[in-house]
């Protein structure tokens, strides 16, 4: 495991820095170079003997080399002693100039300062496709390809030892964003009666454990995460994270809303502010409001925190990251509203054996112009065990992906266990039960997500301008539900085809080893020829087939037996 060096310049904000150079350097400080799509961060000197100087307020404004229609003014948070700092998203490169202004603490009111912004390799932050809602883009302009995995406790100060390496392992597997608890989820929280993944007490922000200080914040949980944050900016700066902001009170109560409301609305807004402050410029993060909280009319407490925190953060984030909250599961999502959709810019939702994505069209969900994230299925060692599960996983993700959406990947949920050190006898697991002991058994649902990516990368594939279309593709063997081949289009140009094969679905997923995927699809409004490549999906191995003509149907069959497939068509020119 990389080690971290703990104060080697005081320049990196208290951030442990690496032992090894990074391949990059994407958080910069004070007079230092930033990077664009990176992380600049001031320091600011202010009177931290205050009776409570997190009530400091002070902002400070960046203007870019472009001028001030474009400049951002972000708010300043403390940082202890008499530390406070600001953060910017650097979102173009050349000359900066920041300038500081605060009616409560002189020190931290008039302060300037210039520095240069350099290009760099970063993608930047994450928004909704230009030119398709239903996608994502980075601010480098590129479709962002969501290939997920659930990792709750990664930020946990003590439950995650292994958590470097578990990133790492992701990244290599193709996984290109994870799921996590802004602070660490739940576990070990000081003096609280239950702190379990039913109440994530440890996330709280603030200090005092079960009975917090509403005041103040855990400087040392925010700096874990930041450490973490960056650590992962710097070594896998292609790698996003959904950070799940708040801990619920109680699955299946009200009791996080009620927790929320019980607090005073000065405290409310403080602490929203405060995680704005410290984690919006980050380019490599966006935001979930809460995970697996009912939140339907029967909760209407919890319905209203989640629509205060969405305006709240809609209205002062200064960049407008992704934004949504997670439901329980089968729970649909519910706020699809007009007034909701002003602040929810992505369908997150929970469900179980969703090959298919039918789940899309089943909620309507494909009338809304906002991407669908099937967050949560179930996990590959939680409930029981699966058949196939390296062909289950792979199976949802191109179902997911060539319905215009995106799924998430689960093998343990409870720890941060990396995923080729899952069959180590000392990494104990046992399932929600309590009892199913998974402990030994390695993980194989992430074997075949490597080859999804650089599928799309190594053909410029850019699923934005795909539309799905089931409907123009059939299986000549009469496989039909979520069984059916799934079909994308980009025009009259271009076809995407994913046939799964299958013999049995759901937790018995498996594929039909007596024969090869056929597939039937309509030509009749498209002018051929066609190139065809076939691509078997657990491998990775491509084969080129005959031309086929447009302007009628057309029956193809895929050259191996008994696997599941992808097919292209692209028009010949």
């Amino acid at each position: 495991m990389i080690k971290l060096l703990l104060p080697a310049l005081a320049a990196w904000s208290g951030l442990a820095l690496l032992a090894d150079a990074a391949p990059g350097v994407f958080f910069s400080n004070g007079a230092e170079p930033a990077s664009k799509f990176g992380v600049h961060e001031i320091v600011l000197t202010g009177n931290g003997a205050a009776p409570n100087p997190f009530e400091s307020v002070a902002t400070v404004t960046f203007v870019p080399a472009s001028g001030g229609a474009n400049q951002k003014t972000v708010c300043a948070f403390y940082d202890g002693g008499n530390t406070w700092r600001a953060r910017l998203y650097v979102s173009e490169p050349g000359q900066w100039t920041w300038a500081s202004h605060s009616e409560s603490d002189p020190g931290l009111h008039g302060k300037s300062g210039a520095f240069t912004a350099r290009d760099s390799a970063l993608r930047g932050m994450l928004r909704p496709h230009r030119s398709n809602p239903r996608a994502w883009m980075a601010d480098d302009g590129r479709w962002f390809c969501n290939i997920s995995d659930t990792a709750y406790r990664l930020f946990h100060a003590r439950e995650a030892p292994l958590w470097q390496d578990f990133v790492r392992e992701d990244t290599e597997l193709g996984i290109t964003c994870l799921r996590v608890a802004a602070l660490g989820g739940w576990g070990r929280t000081p003096g609280a009666a239950r702190d379990d993944n039913n109440t994530w007490v440890w996330n709280d922000p603030w200090p005092g454990g079960a009975r917090p200080d509403v005041t103040r914040f855990d400087l040392d949980k925010f700096r874990n995460t930041e450490e973490r944050l960056t650590w992962i900016l710097n070594w896998h700066p292609d790698l996003y994270l959904q950070m799940i902001l708040f801990s619920f009170k109680g699955y299946g109560t009200e009791g996080t809303g009620k927790h929320w409301f019980a607090l005073p609305e000065e405290a409310r807004k403080r602490t929203m502010q405060y995680l704005i402050a410290r984690w919006a410029a980050f380019p490599n993060v966006f935001w979930l409001i809460v995970n697996d909280m009912h939140s339907d009319e029967k909760f209407p407490q919890n319905r209203a925190f989640v629509r205060e925190v969405g305006r709240f953060f809609a209205a002062n984030d200064p960049w407008r990251h992704l934004l949504s909250t997670g439901p329980n599961r089968r729970a649909g999502f519910a706020f699809t509203s007009p007034e909701d959709l002003l602040w929810c810019s992505y369908i997150h939702i929970e469900d179980a054996y969703t090959l298919g994505a039918d789940e899309i069209a089943r909620h309507g969900f494909d009338k809304l112009p906002r991407h669908v994230w099937l967050g949560e299925d179930y996990y590959e060692q939680d409930h029981g065990h699966w058949t196939h599960p390296r062909y289950f996983y792979r199976w949802l993700f191109w179902s997911w992906l060539l319905s215009g959406g995106s799924a998430n990947y689960g093998g343990r949920w409870g720890p941060i266990h990396p995923y080729s050190q899952t069959g180590r006898r000392d990494l104990v697991w046992r399932g929600i039960d309590g009892k199913t002991d998974y402990t030994g058994e390695a993980l194989t649902g992430l074997d075949s997500v490597r080859h999804i990516w650089p599928y799309f990368r190594d053909r410029q594939i850019d699923l934005a301008r795909f539309r799905p279309n089931d409907a123009r593709v059939t299986d000549p063997d009469g496989r039909t539900g979520r069984r059916r081949p799934k079909l994308m289009q980009r025009g009259q140009e271009e076809f995407l085809v994913y046939h799964p094969n299958a013999a049995a679905e759901g937790k018995a997923a498996q594929l039909d080893v007596s024969r090869a995927a056929r597939v039937r699809i309509d030509l009749t409004q498209a002018q051929g020829p066609f190139r065809v490549e076939w691509f078997r999906a657990h491998d990775g191995a491509t084969q080129a087939g005959p031309e086929v003509p447009g302007g009628a149907w057309q029956d193809l069959t895929a050259p191996w037996t008994g696997q599941d497939v992808v097919l292209r068509l692209l028009q010949a020119h």
